[in-house]
């Protein structure tokens, strides 16, 4: 991650859900990281689906979570946010902020790992000094079940991914929405939160 650059507030399942649903994230830095230097950080608890039905972190799970940034042609990063004070806000039922969940990060040393579930919301800080971050993230399941076939090996030399379609960071920057395309920000509307118009 280059100096100024970030990842924005995002679950991994939008980008790989076509197979297992028991598959796993690990972060690895491949440096020590003071938290100025674009380290992960996790949205303590919205993962778990035995929350309140009403409550805003459920809806997010039975939306944003299940949506493919392909299959619903989105245009974009993918990130449900840029802002990650934003989260604190999806608690529509009143209830005290205790309940609500906390972002986690720390300093990390050099192979450190994070292992999280793909409903896990996470983002970067932004990167505030002149040091390249460099990690590693990996995807881990039971090998029972079958993986995403946009990111399993076929034969030698013959990797299938995203193919032509950016998402993430090297997404961010397109401003044009292309014909047949969809917005996060459309979406969000559909799933009733707010848009940055709305804000």
């Amino acid at each position: 991650m280059h100096h100024g650059a970030n990842t924005g507030c995002h679950l991994d399942r939008v980008y790989m859900n076509r197979g297992s649903s028991d598959l796993l994230t690990c972060w690895i830095p491949f440096d020590n990281l003071t938290i100025d230097m674009s380290v992960l950080a996790v949205l303590e608890g919205i993962h778990r689906m035995d929350r309140p039905e009403n409550d805003g972190y459920t809806k997010l799970q039975h939306t944003y979570a299940d949506m493919d940034v392909e299959r619903d042609k989105l245009q974009g990063t993918g990130w449900f946010t840029e802002d990650p004070m934003e989260f604190y806000q999806l608690n529509d039922t009143h209830q005290s902020s205790d309940s609500n969940p906390i972002w986690k990060t720390t300093a990390f040393s050099a192979g450190d790992i994070i292992i999280f579930t793909t409903r896990t919301i996470h983002m970067s800080s932004v990167n505030l000094t002149n040091k390249l971050r460099i990690s590693c993230d990996t995807r881990w399941q039971p090998s029972d079940q079958p993986a995403d076939p946009r990111f399993a090996r076929l034969a030698k030399n013959n990797i299938v991914g995203h193919g032509d379609a950016k998402f993430g960071l090297y997404a961010k920057d397109l401003k044009k929405v292309e014909d047949g395309k969809t917005t996060m920000e459309q979406w969000r509307k559909t799933w009733g939160f707010p848009t940055k118009a709305e804000k």
